[in-house]
């Protein structure tokens, strides 16, 4: 990991910045969501509430058998939302919708230097024919580790103002 990439998390750290998301949420500044997204799909309008791209059931199929396979069983935290991963930490959620489609959503947290998780998520996304949306930006980050932390280190320096 870079300096300047520690740097900036002791500076979030230290600060303990905290920045909205969505209709008003509070997000923790180590809080950094992507969205699995298929290849190819129109970048959801984040100016609308509720935005999240929704994957179709055979790609969330697919991705929780993958997930459990990488991460062990997961965990409700509603009955329509499934978890793999801890509530503060690394972890993908499940949204799901009645048809069996879904949001899927990566939580990073940027505290922790876990290359192994971004590396996952990479593959995965590749694997599935999908990319990751950053609904923050509006933008999608290719399913690639070095983009995964490029965009990571992106989005902490944009929270201290320094891009």
């Amino acid at each position: 990991m870079s300096q300047s990439h520690l740097a900036i998390r002791a500076l979030i750290e230290q600060n303990s910045i905290r920045r909205t998301h969505g209709e008003g949420g509070i997000m923790a500044a180590w809080q950094f969501d992507l969205y699995f997204t298929l290849r190819g799909s129109t970048a959801p309008d984040t100016s609308i509430p509720d935005c999240e791209p929704v994957l179709p059931a055979p790609v969330t199929y697919a991705l929780q058998e993958d997930f459990v396979h990488y991460l062990g069983c997961p965990w409700f935290m509603l009955p329509d939302w499934l978890v793999f991963g801890p509530e503060n930490g690394n972890r993908i959620d499940f949204n799901f919708f009645d048809a069996g489609d879904a949001i899927v959503q990566v939580r990073l947290d940027t505290r922790d230097e876990a290359p192994q998780f971004v590396v996952l998520i990479a593959d995965l996304a590749k694997l599935h024919g999908c990319v990751l949306f950053n609904a923050d930006s509006g933008e999608f980050v290719p399913a690639d580790r070095d983009r995964l932390n490029e965009a990571i280190v992106l989005r902490e320096a944009q929270l201290l103002g320094l891009r």
